[in-house]
């Protein structure tokens, strides 16, 4: 009997063993187990989290996008109406009576023409040019036709000198110098 005893013995320890090292496969097995579910939790937050950088950075983009295409439209509204104010203007200079028309184009040959020079007017100004010539006695050539509103454009005889006096001309430089003023007068 001694040995069965000694063998019960050694079962018993070897069971024992085998106790203690599944106990600890265990213990070490929840460990890993709880280790990974942090490491998942962790994954899945910063995941969760960059995503919603993502998302508040494409809202953000979009808005930004809305903003600028809103912008542009509000631009090209803006130009559309400070054109349509444009051509009203020149429609207006086109219809200005016979007299007011007289005073300007006095106005400019006298302001700018001297002796030797040509000038050029529109056909509808034509008659209205030679006359304020003829009037003021003055050294000049009528040189012919051009298109425009109305105004003048005067030369030197040797082709040098040439000014652009047109009604067309004064009222570009005048809407360009004065565009951002009709632009906060129509728009704020």
């Amino acid at each position: 009997m001694p040995l069965e005893s000694v063998i019960d013995e050694i079962y018993k320890k070897g069971e024992k063993q085998v106790q203690k090292i599944r106990k600890k496969a265990e213990e070490e097995a929840e460990k890993i187990v709880a280790e990974a579910k942090e490491r998942a939790q962790d994954i899945l937050r910063k995941a969760r989290e960059e995503a919603e950088k993502e998302a508040e950075r494409i809202r953000r983009q979009e808005i930004s996008s809305v903003k600028l295409e809103m912008k542009r439209l509000m631009l090209g509204k803006q130009k559309e109406i400070l054109d349509a104010v444009f051509e009203s203007l020149k429609r207006r200079i086109q219809d200005i009576d016979v007299e007011t028309r007289r005073r300007m184009m006095t106005a400019l040959i006298k302001s700018s023409v001297k002796p030797g020079m040509i000038i050029y007017s529109s056909r509808r100004d034509e008659d209205l040019v030679k006359s304020i010539i003829q009037e003021l006695k003055l050294d000049v050539r009528y040189g012919g036709n051009i298109e425009c509103l109305g105004g003048i454009v005067v030369e030197s005889s040797d082709g040098e000198v040439r000014m652009n006096l047109t009604f067309d001309e004064l009222l570009n430089r005048l809407y360009e110098e004065k565009l951002s003023e009709v632009s906060k007068i129509l728009f704020g």
